[in-house]
């Protein structure tokens, strides 16, 4: 209830939005009995919060004469060039090279020249499903449109799902660290965003790690072999052993 209205600034909905909007993650939470949620993801949309989606794949090159030049490495097929250049015209672009990698759409194209949204990933999931009665889950379903994980927070049903669920939408991945001479520690791993690299890992330990750097080993999936020397700017796997060698102080 705090949503409705919240894109428009009304009552307490604007902090939801803004919370919503520097979140990592947004959970779509619903339950069998109040399962539509038209409402929450239209409020998001109009807040600029865009779920489930990527940024538009698109370049543009400010230039001081010869009009707008749109360059295309994919088919178009919701757009000609002509709707493309008017679009980028009204937001006071007049000169340009414009270089559109994906088929884009007149919402896309927008969403980019915007400039003020965010992609956020979701995850929905509808509770109170040890009350579920009927043909309910089949009207969820087609409701819906989209995946969702049932759950009951009285009974605990589908909450270690869940917790699974969010886990891989955010994209993290285990780091085992071993020190030099040692084991590696299987048990307490350091958990990263994918993507995230030695140097990642020598600043979430403690900036002087990356000051006295000299080189890493690495053993596991972002290896070429077991045991590679590495900088800080290799990027890890999950599962990954990372030996961190340091200066002498």
């Amino acid at each position: 209830s705090d949503l409705k209205g919240a894109a428009r600034g009304k009552g307490r909905g604007r902090e939801v939005i803004t919370a919503a909007r520097a979140a990592d993650i947004i959970l779509l939470l619903g339950d069998v009995f109040n399962y539509k949620l038209n409402i929450l993801e239209r409020e998001l949309y109009d807040a600029g919060i865009r779920l489930d989606k990527q940024p538009p794949n698109i370049h543009i090159t400010l230039d001081k004469k010869g009009g707008i030049i749109i360059r295309s490495t994919v088919q178009l097929t919701h757009m000609t060039e002509f709707e493309i250049a008017e679009i980028i015209r009204a937001y006071g672009i007049v000169n340009a090279n414009v270089t559109v990698r994906e088929d884009i759409d007149t919402d896309s194209l927008v969403d980019f020249l915007a400039g003020n949204r965010v992609y956020i990933p979701s995850v929905v999931a509808i509770n109170k499903f040890d009350l579920r009665f009927g043909d309910v889950e089949n009207r969820i379903k087609e409701d819906l449109g989209r995946d969702y994980l049932p759950v009951s927070c009285a009974t605990t049903q589908g909450l270690e799902e869940l917790k699974d669920r969010i886990y891989d939408r955010l994209g993290f991945i285990r780091v085992y660290l071993k020190p030099k001479g040692g084991k590696a520690d299987l048990e307490e791993p350091l958990v990263l965003l994918d993507g995230s690299s030695v140097r990642s890992v020598c600043e979430h330990l403690h900036r002087d790690f990356v000051n006295l750097f000299r080189y890493a080993l690495v053993w596991g999936k972002s290896a070429k072999f077991p045991g590679q020397s590495v900088g800080l700017d290799h990027e890890l796997k999950d599962s990954d052993i990372l030996s961190i060698i340091t200066k002498r102080r």
